[in-house]
């Protein structure tokens, strides 16, 4: 975030050509950025509206929208200092914009990472220890923001030698943050997947969203790495000795510009991959991937070991969406608030919990969607069919309050299909 990568000599001749203003080469570069930058907001917005009136929130397509917004000011304050090129207030302004923006990108990014990380280890991912890690890593961020603010306005207001070192050091210091907490995402999701295949006897995956588990590692891993280069590129052109705008000769002289301070690559790594990914989410729909239910907490509160009635996406793979909760075991209240499109609001009336049940279907298949799982539940020798109180691992039941608004969780041992379910011979592997 140094002063270097941003900020290029104001050159008088730079601005007219045979006496007839030309116009700077950022504004039409910053206008079709902008332009980009209102369709991909317009698209997450509208997915955005579209999920909440079904009663589906995906508040990461507000960030997003919120993203594309904070560009657009950003775009709008460098081109104004195009054309007002010794404003020192537009310059710091549009200093600041560049570097608060992306940081959304990381938030999501580091949240999806939590959410894979809890469906692939639902214990772990919802203990004390890696719970916290996530909310920490943004306090961090949003911290390392507001220390960047101050040292790049007090670095355009003193001459003092030393302040300008520290302010320096700030500035290498929040680069380096920066392409660190883009990268971690790549380290826990790798881990976290490698684990699973090394390890066996784990319980069973806490199924969310739509799609294979692949399928979102893949998401995550590839916006990390293009975050994670942008991110090093500026950190690593930082440390890099600062570059004399003006030669010491007499008279004093440009000096040219080394190639990894002009304006393709800042424009190329800062606003072009958060316009790749950004519509690389909408192409994908990160909106229907890594949704959860609302008030999920806890192991398997995702979706693991029941199904929701008409969940597109959550019913078992052999049933079909009238049929999704015919298997459902164990139910106290009516199923009918577990549909996916239903407006789930808060009522008068006295707390009612629906309990969703646990599933006793059969899905003998060989191997789970995300081709690491093994099924639930086997089939005997003598062709019975071992059926468990639960898919293994899911602990808890999860039911809606109509009055609270809120899921509730209670232990598997609690409902009543537990006294007549055929315990599992020791051994079996599921």
């Amino acid at each position: 975030m140094g002063a270097s990568y941003d900020i290029a000599p104001y050159r008088p001749e730079a601005q007219s050509l045979g006496g007839i203003p030309t116009i700077p080469v950022d504004i039409p570069v910053c206008a079709v950025f902008m332009v980009l930058y209102i369709i991909a907001g317009a698209l997450h917005m509208g997915t955005f509206t579209i999920n909440k009136k079904v009663g589906k929130k995906f508040i990461f397509g507000g960030m997003m929208f919120g993203l594309c917004k904070i560009r657009i000011v950003t775009l709008s304050l460098r081109m104004a200092w195009a054309c007002y090129p010794r404003n020192i207030r537009l310059g710091i302004a549009a200093q600041i914009f560049v570097n608060i923006g992306v940081v959304l990108l990381y938030f999501v990014n580091l949240f999806f990472t939590q959410r894979i990380v809890r469906a692939q280890h639902p214990n772990f991912g919802w203990s004390k220890i890696f719970s916290p890690l996530i909310p920490m890593l943004c306090i961090v961020t949003v911290l390392t923001i507001i220390a960047l603010i101050v040292a790049v306005i007090q670095s355009f207001y003193t001459l003092d030698t030393n302040i300008h070192r520290i302010d320096r050091i700030i500035e290498l210091y929040g680069s380096t943050a920066f392409s660190t907490i883009a990268f971690i995402p790549i380290i826990i999701v790798m881990l976290s997947t490698l684990s699973r295949l090394v390890t066996r006897g784990q319980k069973a995956v806490d199924k969310f969203g739509e799609g294979k588990m692949s399928t979102k590692i893949l998401i995550v891993l590839s916006s990390s790495a293009l975050l994670t280069l942008a991110a090093s590129i500026k950190a690593g052109t930082g440390y890099l000795p600062p570059i004399p705008l003006m030669s010491k000769s007499d008279p004093p002289i440009s000096e040219p510009t080394p190639w990894y301070f002009n304006r393709g690559i800042f424009y190329a790594f800062g606003f072009g991959v958060e316009v790749i990914i950004l519509f690389f989410f909408m192409a994908v729909r990160v909106d229907k991937r890594f949704i959860i239910p609302d008030g999920a907490k806890g192991p398997y509160s995702y979706g693991g070991g029941f199904v929701f009635a008409g969940e597109s996406g959550n019913e078992k793979s052999r049933l079909g969406q009238r049929d999704s909760t015919r298997n459902l075991t164990g139910s106290s209240q009516s199923l009918q608030s577990w549909g996916g499109s239903t407006r789930r609001a808060r009522s008068k009336a006295p707390s009612i919990i629906s309990w969703g049940g646990i599933s006793q279907a059969d899905t003998e298949m060989g191997v789970g969607e995300d081709g690491i799982e093994p099924v639930p539940y086997v089939t005997l020798d003598d062709g019975v069919m071992a059926r468990p109180a639960s898919v293994a691992g899911a602990e808890q039941e999860m039911g809606w309050d109509s009055k609270t608004g809120k899921w509730k969780l209670r232990p598997v041992s609690q409902m009543s299909a537990v006294s007549t379910a055929v315990p599992m011979t020791v051994g079996e592997d599921v």
